[in-house]
């Protein structure tokens, strides 16, 4: 964990797992964007941030045991002694990796529309910022809204985005390694999530 102070009293808390499935038949499960992605780009955002102060605190938090029920992000929200300064939880999982068209969705406006607008301004050309997967009614996407980290902020009240991609060919297989990942896709995708934090940031100060 570590923390950026801001200009306010409010806070972003931006959160990724870094626990994956250990050794299954005697194969490695490096869970390269499942999320050692998610993990980095935690650090790389931090770094960022340090040169380019925000009015928001920015704590970064790599949290343990997701996979076995988000146990780290229970335990750190438990603890956590100024939850009512927490205005945002922005959740990294599995932002490397994308078969197909270049593509990352930020889960979470269907619940929280207002939103969206930073968002829509944080935009690439070069991949597409979607938004989704967190309608109950929609029968075409899968509902992410209690598929990772951030449902334990959900079920606190506290907003959140929720920044993956879908399931791929190598999810949860010993074939997630960095040989997979998408290198100009991550790190686009990464510039699209420092940008909204930047836009969401002067947003919510408002």
């Amino acid at each position: 964990m570590g923390q950026l102070k801001g200009q306010t009293n409010k806070t972003f808390v931006i959160t990724a797992h870094f626990d994956h499935l250990g050794i299954k038949n005697e194969r490695i499960y490096n869970g390269a964007d499942d999320n050692a992605s998610g993990v980095a780009a935690l650090f790389t955002i931090a770094e960022y941030f340090k040169s380019k102060p925000t009015k928001h605190n920015l704590v970064f938090a790599a949290l343990d045991a997701k996979e076995i029920g988000s146990l780290g992000a229970e335990y750190f929200l438990k603890n956590y002694t100024n939850k009512e300064s927490i205005s945002l939880n922005i959740n990294l999982d599995m932002i490397a990796h994308s078969d197909y068209d270049p593509e990352l969705f930020a889960c979470g406006l269907f619940l929280y529309p207002d939103l969206r607008d930073p968002l829509e301004d944080s935009k690439s050309e070069k991949i597409q910022l979607l938004f989704g997967h967190d309608d109950p009614d929609n029968k075409e996407q899968s509902d992410w809204t209690f598929s990772s980290d951030h449902k334990v902020f959900h079920r606190e009240k506290i907003p959140f985005i929720y920044y993956g991609v879908p399931d791929h060919k190598d999810y949860h297989r010993s074939t997630d390694t960095y040989a997979t990942i998408n290198t100009e896709f991550y790190i686009e995708a990464v510039k699209t999530i420092i940008r909204s934090i930047e836009n969401l940031d002067e947003y919510l100060s408002e």
